[in-house]
């Protein structure tokens, strides 16, 4: 089949130039070695580069020098298995400042299959990683403020999984933080039959999404079990979306021995009142 008959026939360069100019975003067209032809009129507005020094691997000149070497090995991946793709990367803006982007690139094939060229997109996503940072700090605060707590707080995601344990609840345990995220963390720490007993218990709590609580036998690192009182609290971002649980881990262990120390001396008194009551009837 002739080039002029293919149904995929790459638009010539007035054609693709005027269609990337047309875009409401930054835009190029790249060669199949992955060497730029063009860039769009937006590129060039927003970076401050003309399009004849954007040409060939002039584009990397608005890149963020710490970005580039992760950039460019990521492209080459790309042209090297002709697949499209993404990356996250600094673009400096005409005034030297450099902000995040998304770039998404796709190849564009003949009918013989052959990649004619690579379009490609960046959408300003500064935002968004302002926003991420930002985020990443206060939880990274909150988890020093988790970690100055003497009592073991443990953080769960929306359907009751940790995620994260505080240095009281580590110390306790002797787990590291690579075991708290473990499918199998409750069940190295908790006893075994205070499991079974609060499962369904559990896991209606989590569904209604209010706070409750439950008291179960937790194994400290030195192999013996002591009772905690394990309150949990949803909490909510500002659309009152549910986004982690709080759990904190009081211990009961000697308030629990008080009981059953109660329990056991009101039982033997009881039953001490029984035998007293028989003898009394036996004997007249």
């Amino acid at each position: 089949m002739r080039a002029s008959d293919s149904r995929h026939q790459h638009p010539n360069t007035a054609e693709s130039r005027a269609i990337l100019d047309a875009l409401p975003a930054i835009a190029w067209c790249k060669l199949p070695d992955g060497s730029n032809e063009f860039v769009n009129q937006r590129w060039q507005d927003y970076t401050g580069i003309p399009e004849d020094e954007a040409r060939g691997q002039g584009w990397q000149a608005a890149v963020h020098p710490d970005d580039l070497p992760k950039l460019t090995e990521k492209w080459a991946e790309m042209v090297a298995s002709g697949t499209g793709g993404e990356f996250e990367g600094r673009l400096r803006r005409r005034d030297g400042v450099f902000r995040w982007f998304l770039a998404r690139f796709e190849p564009v094939r003949d009918d013989a299959g052959e990649i004619v060229r690579w379009y490609g997109t960046s959408t300003d996503i500064d935002a968004l990683k302002q926003a991420e940072a930002k985020l990443g700090e206060d939880e990274r605060a909150l988890r020093r403020i988790t970690d100055a707590i003497p009592q073991n707080i443990v953080i769960l995601d929306t359907d009751g999984s940790p995620i994260y344990a505080n240095r009281a609840t580590l110390d306790y345990t002797g787990l590291a933080m690579a075991d708290v995220v473990r499918s199998d963390f409750r069940t190295r720490i908790f006893h075994p039959e205070d499991l079974e007993r609060v499962r369904y218990q559990r896991q209606a709590a989590l569904a209604d999404g209010l706070p409750f609580e439950l008291e179960l036998r937790t194994l400290s690192k030195h192999g013996q079990y002591r009772w905690f009182l394990t309150r949990y609290k949803p909490f909510h971002d500002e659309q009152g979306r549910l986004v982690s649980w709080y759990a904190t881990g009081t211990d009961i262990d000697d308030r629990k021995r008080a009981e059953d120390r109660m329990r056991n001396e009101n039982v033997a008194l009881r039953e001490e009142i029984v035998r007293s009551s028989m003898f009394e009837e036996i004997v007249g």
